[in-house]
């Protein structure tokens, strides 16, 4: 009977660890998928602000600069959703592969310390893929690099609608509008990004569901 209880306990082991491991692999195609599609937005985004920019210096009546004041916020609104995911998918990966290195009794995964060591500690405090714990890091300088031209593309969008406003060929509520959008979509991803809440609410859910993970990940601090 011992033997039969000792077998069970293997197979129902051996089961949760493969469960794991499909959980794992669906969370590294997640991370790569939506890393891709990340940087493809900024990408179309970009080209898409570029047309405008070159079509308003190309209309001589047409408003279509003030445009850019809404489309460079969006831009930087649906790249933080997406980086938003990369976050989700990181973390649970990393409770992952700590639950299943605890149920083999020694690290064989590592590519949660790797890509902290590499891209970013995820504890350290950022703004989508700006980490202040790793400001020279390639992560972070080409997201200042991305804010810089963004910010360029939106001051020549201000720039032509003021132009438009003295001429007569657009409200003056247009321009003030574009404004608003642009301060609402910065402020809501600067409290996003710097209050951690929702990251907070997921790391505490991980806790609760991996819980020889945490104890894991202290040992490994520990260990640094």
């Amino acid at each position: 009977l011992m033997k039969e209880k000792s077998m069970a306990a293997r197979r129902g082991g051996a089961e949760e660890l493969r469960i794991l491991e499909a959980q794992l692999d669906r969370m590294r195609g997640m991370l790569g998928a939506y890393s891709g599609l990340f940087f493809r937005q900024i990408t179309i985004w970009g080209v898409v602000s570029l047309l405008l920019l070159a079509l308003s210096g190309l209309s001589t009546g047409a408003p279509v600069g003030v445009l850019l004041l809404f489309v460079v916020p969006f831009a930087f609104l649906e790249a933080g959703y997406t980086f938003y995911y990369t976050v989700f998918a990181r973390r649970h990966a990393e409770f992952l592969e700590r639950a299943i290195n605890v149920r083999l009794g020694r690290d064989v995964l590592a590519a949660h310390r790797l890509e902290a060591a590499y891209f970013y500690e995820p504890d350290a405090p950022k703004l989508s893929f700006l980490s202040f714990g790793r400001l020279s890091g390639y992560g972070s300088v080409m997201t200042i690099g991305y804010s810089i031209a963004a910010a360029l593309l939106w001051g020549a969008g201000f720039d032509e609608s003021l132009t438009q406003v003295a001429a007569g060929g657009m409200h003056v509520g247009v321009l003030v509008a574009g404004v608003l959008w642009t301060l609402g979509v910065t402020l809501y991803l600067l409290w996003h990004f710097l209050s951690r809440r929702d990251e907070e609410r997921l790391l505490a859910a991980l806790r609760v569901a991996y819980p020889d993970a945490v104890g894991s990940r202290g040992r490994a601090r520990s260990g640094r």
